[in-house]
C-alpha cells in the first residue's frame, strides 16, 4: 500500500478509491473532529506551534499545571505530570526503577515503552507471584511490577483478579493504560480508580493522550510523592515537554472529549448486537477494538473496500496483528456495513 498524503479517518483515500477504514488509534475521531480541530488552530495562535524549553526553566507557562490539575481529577489520583508523548511517558518510569533499590518484574504483553533494557516477562501472574513471594523472602529490594491494563488477557480487565493473589502492598506497580485512558472506565477515566483499590506500596498508570484524547503527550498519574520525585529527574528536566497548544486543547476540550466518549460506548455496543460471530474475536467490554486471527477476514474485507489493521508489531519478527478498530467518528451506517460483511463471510460470502 502506498504511503497517504492525508490522515486517515473513517475513510482511506487510495488513487481515486475511497475506503472504509477501521484502524489506528484514534478511538474518539478528535483528530478529523472540525470542533477540536478549531480549538486547536486558536490555541496554535496562542501558544505556537512547539515549545522546546525545559519544564523546570525559569519562565513557566501555566497550561501545564492547569492540565494536570485536570488529569489528576479526572484519574482520581493525587497527581500528575505529563511528557511529550506516551512511550516517554513509560521510559522515565522504566529508567526511574532502573537503580540498584528496584528489582523490576514484567508481565505479557508489557509494551517496550516500560523497559529500559529487555528483561524476560513472566509467562503467566502464578509464576510472577512465586517470583516475588521468593524475591521478597530473599531480597531487600522493592518489587516493581510492570503490566498493561488490558492487552494481557489474564490481567482480566476491569476486574484484574489476577492481582489479587500478588503480595501488592510489598510491592510498586506500574500500569500501562494508553489505550485505556478516555475510552475505558466511568466516563473514560480509565484504570487509576480500579487499580488504586488493590492497595499496592504504590501506584503509578502512564499513558498516551494521543490514542483517545487526539495530542501528542503522555502523562503519568499517581501519589504526590512519587511524582514529585519524577520531576525531578533528569528525563523530565531535559525532555521538551507536551506541546503547550496540544495540552489548552485538551483542557478546553473536556465537554467535547466525555460526549464522544459516550457515543463511542454507543457505537461498540451497536456492533456487537449486529455481529453474529462474536467468539472469533478477542475484545474486552467497552474497549472498541476486536482483534482476530483470520487473514482470510482481512483479505475479503479488503476486497469489499475496508481496510483494518494488519502488520507486524511491534518488528518485523513479530506475529501479524489484525484488529479492527471502531471509532466515535464512525456512522452507525458505516458500523453496520461492516458488521454485515463480517457476518456473511462468516456465512461463506
Amino acid at each position: 500500500m502506498e504511503p497517504l498524503d492525508h490522515f486517515p479517518g473513517t475513510h482511506i483515500k487510495i488513487k481515486e478509491q475511497s475506503d472504509l477504514y477501521f484502524g489506528g488509534t484514534a478511538y474518539l475521531g478528535l483528530q478529523t473532529n472540525p470542533s477540536f480541530q478549531k480549538c486547536y488552530k486558536e490555541n496554535i495562535d496562542r501558544y505556537g506551534t512547539h515549545y522546546g524549553a525545559s519544564r523546570n526553566a525559569n519562565v513557566q507557562i501555566a497550561i501545564y499545571a492547569e492540565a494536570e490539575q485536570k488529569l489528576k481529577e479526572i484519574t482520581a489520583s493525587q497527581a500528575a505530570i505529563t511528557l511529550s508523548s506516551g512511550y516517554l511517558a513509560g521510559q522515565i518510569l522504566a529508567a526511574f526503577f532502573s537503580d540498584s533499590d528496584y528489582t523490576l518484574f514484567y508481565t505479557r504483553e508489557s509494551h517496550s515503552a516500560l523497559y529500559q533494557k529487555k528483561i524476560p516477562a513472566y509467562a503467566s501472574f502464578g509464576e510472577l507471584r512465586l517470583a516475588l513471594e521468593k524475591h521478597l523472602s530473599t531480597k531487600e529490594s522493592t518489587p516493581v511490577i510492570f503490566m498493561d491494563t488490558l492487552e494481557n488477557p489474564e490481567a482480566s480487565y476491569p476486574e484484574f483478579d489476577a492481582l489479587r493473589d500478588l503480595p501488592l502492598s510489598e510491592c510498586i506497580l506500574v500500569a500501562d493504560d494508553s489505550h485505556g485512558f478516555g475510552v475505558m472506565g466511568k466516563e473514560g477515566t480509565g484504570a487509576y480508580p480500579i487499580l488504586t483499590q488493590f492497595k499496592p506500596k504504590d501506584l503509578l498508570v502512564c499513558f498516551s493522550m494521543g490514542k483517545a484524547i487526539g495530542i501528542p503527550a503522555g502523562a503519568v498519574a499517581g501519589s504526590k510523592r512519587m511524582i514529585n520525585q519524577l520531576a525531578k529527574s533528569e528525563i523530565y528536566g531535559a525532555a521538551s515537554p507536551a506541546s503547550p497548544a496540544g495540552l489548552a486543547t485538551f483542557v478546553q476540550s473536556l465537554v467535547l472529549i466525555w460526549e464522544k466518549n459516550q457515543q463511542l460506548k454507543g457505537l461498540t455496543e451497536y456492533f456487537l448486537a449486529l455481529l453474529e460471530q462474536k467468539h472469533v474475536f478477542r475484545f474486552i467490554p467497552g474497549q472498541p477494538a476486536f482483534a482476530y486471527k483470520d487473514l482470510g477476514l482481512t483479505e475479503y474485507l479488503r476486497r469489499q473496500n475496508v481496510l483494518v489493521t494488519h502488520f507486524h508489531y511491534p518488528n518485523e519478527q513479530s506475529e501479524p496483528t489484525s484488529r479492527i478498530v471502531l471509532t466515535a467518528a464512525h456512522s452507525k451506517a458505516e458500523i453496520s456495513h461492516l458488521a454485515q460483511l463480517i457476518n456473511q463471510y462468516f456465512h461463506g460470502h
